[in-house]
């Protein structure tokens, strides 16, 4: 097993890790590396076995506002193992390659987890916070001049 670092310009990687990502999540990241999305500011960390990432954590490197002072962010996401190697201890690993290598490099980490993750996450000093959902119920009428539609990703235009 060896340790695959910013893999998205090489396609067997890309492709094996859009493949777990589709197993574990049913998300596909081809169509957003294809548009130019997937630029340097995403960086996948993986386990290759073989010649196959067997387990991932990705950091977002991106720059926020929080109380009106600038902030560099590190969000971690895709964290997933193949259900073959769970239990192994890789996900574990790779989180604490993550926070080892970042953790100086940013104000701050921070995540989205489900209820699945609850007891996981704690151990490397997250701590859960409530989350709110905001929305405004409107009226969508076809042809009413409306400037109001859904996005659509595959769009260029969107």
């Amino acid at each position: 097993m060896i340790h695959s670092y910013d893999f998205k310009d090489q396609d067997e990687y890309r492709s094996s890790f859009n493949q777990l990502a589709q197993l574990v999540f049913g998300i596909d990241f081809e169509a957003w590396y294809r548009k130019g999305c997937w630029d340097d500011r995403y960086i996948g960390h993986s386990i290759v076995s073989g010649d196959q990432i067997i387990a991932n954590v990705s950091v977002s490197k991106m720059d926020l506002t929080v109380n009106g002072a600038a902030r560099r962010a590190i969000q971690i996401g895709t964290v997933m193992t193949h259900p073959d190697h769970r239990g192994k201890g890789l996900a574990n690993q790779l989180m604490k390659y993550v926070l080892e290598t970042y953790e100086s490099a940013c104000d701050l980490l921070f995540l989205f987890g489900n209820s699945s993750v609850l007891d996981f996450y704690p151990k490397f000093g997250f701590t859960a916070v409530p989350e709110f959902e905001f929305y405004m119920d409107i009226a969508v009428h076809s042809g009413n001049g409306s400037l109001m539609r859904k996005l659509d990703v595959s769009q260029e235009e969107d």
